[in-house]
């Protein structure tokens, strides 16, 4: 059981986790409960959530072992950038400045920590030592380990998104280097390119999951919540709407946008192709809208987590990747 690790990550409507035992990983999803979670992953009942994620490791079955959380763009920013040589005090003092558009108030109250980038041809030696960089709300941090505690697990990793990614490609990239993840998310769609051991362009778009639940909510005359269920089964053919379509190239034309202009801003790019993950995945023709708009194949999951089969593992990335960085 030494080498059990778990892995979560906590979506606006389902949470995923991940167990890792040696090299084998298993994927669990499950839906969170209407109005526990808000549309940026921030839980909004954190007693309600400590007894769900209780109930939760029950159902589940869920082993011991230390537990890592890969946190939300909304709860923690994490970005890619270049400081002077120093001390590792001095480094914790000024990395604060590096997120003064992030950081409200006193900036003791907000915890930096940073991974240093191994050196490439790419890098000007001159210009300082480049590393992932993060910073996050202590009292964020707090409420989340009390919240695991409860639940009777230990939480040991909070990291971001993008440092689940890069230890997934790490552990399971198989040696190549430049990998482009797009996360089909509820509220969003987030688009990271990781090269090497560092986030090498991110962006956001403020479509989603969210978008397509509306229209089929309102075609059906149903709640958004329970018109995910029918998005999902396809139920009456609501997938066939015009309007669904519609968003479904908007939402490629977004995601090409930002592919083109990471090819041109770097020009010795080699992208494989693309891997969607996150519960837009599973949407045949929001998947074929993507392939269609950025001429590049779609990559499967599973062939970084080929054990957990092609769903799951679009679900999992960012909590199998949170997993494999514990030790």
């Amino acid at each position: 059981m030494g080498n059990t690790r778990l892995g979560f990550d906590i979506g606006s409507s389902s949470l995923k986790i991940a167990v890792l035992r040696g090299t084998e990983t298993r994927i669990e999803e499950v839906r969170l409960p209407e109005n526990m979670v808000d549309g940026t992953g921030a839980i909004l009942l954190p007693h309600a959530f400590a007894q769900f994620l209780k109930q939760t490791k029950k159902d589940l079955s869920l082993p011991r072992g230390p537990a890592a959380l890969a946190l939300p763009p909304s709860q923690v920013i994490c970005r890619l950038v270049t400081m002077p040589r120093m001390t590792t005090e001095q480094l914790l003092l000024n990395l604060p400045y590096e997120f003064s558009d992030f950081i409200q108030g006193v900036a003791d109250q907000y915890h930096c920590d940073y991974a240093v980038c191994a050196s490439s041809e790419e890098d000007d030696a001159t210009q300082g030592v480049p590393m992932m960089a993060a910073v996050a709300a202590k009292q964020t941090l707090a409420e989340y380990a009390r919240m695991f505690s409860q639940a009777g697990l230990r939480l040991k990793t909070v990291l971001p998104q993008e440092m689940a990614l890069i230890q997934l490609c790490q552990a399971r990239g198989a040696g190549a280097e430049e990998f482009c993840f797009v996360d089909l998310g509820h509220q969003f769609t987030r688009i990271t390119v990781v090269w090497r051991d560092r986030v090498q362009a991110t962006r956001q778009i403020a479509l989603g999951g969210r978008n397509l639940d509306m229209i089929v909510a309102g075609e059906l005359g149903v709640d958004p919540f329970l018109s995910n269920t029918y998005k999902a089964t396809n139920f009456q053919d609501v997938l066939t709407l015009p309007a669904v379509a519609e968003v479904c190239e908007r939402i490629a034309v977004e995601i090409l946008k930002v592919i083109n202009f990471y090819q041109f801003t770097y020009r010795s790019s080699s992208l494989a192709g693309v891997y969607l993950v996150g519960g837009g995945a599973a949407l045949p023709l929001l998947r074929q809208s993507i392939e269609s708009a950025v001429g590049l194949p779609l990559l499967d999951p599973a062939d970084l987590l080929p054990e957990a089969g092609e769903a799951a593992a679009s679900a999992g990335v960012f909590a199998a990747g949170a997993a494999m960085g514990g030790k």
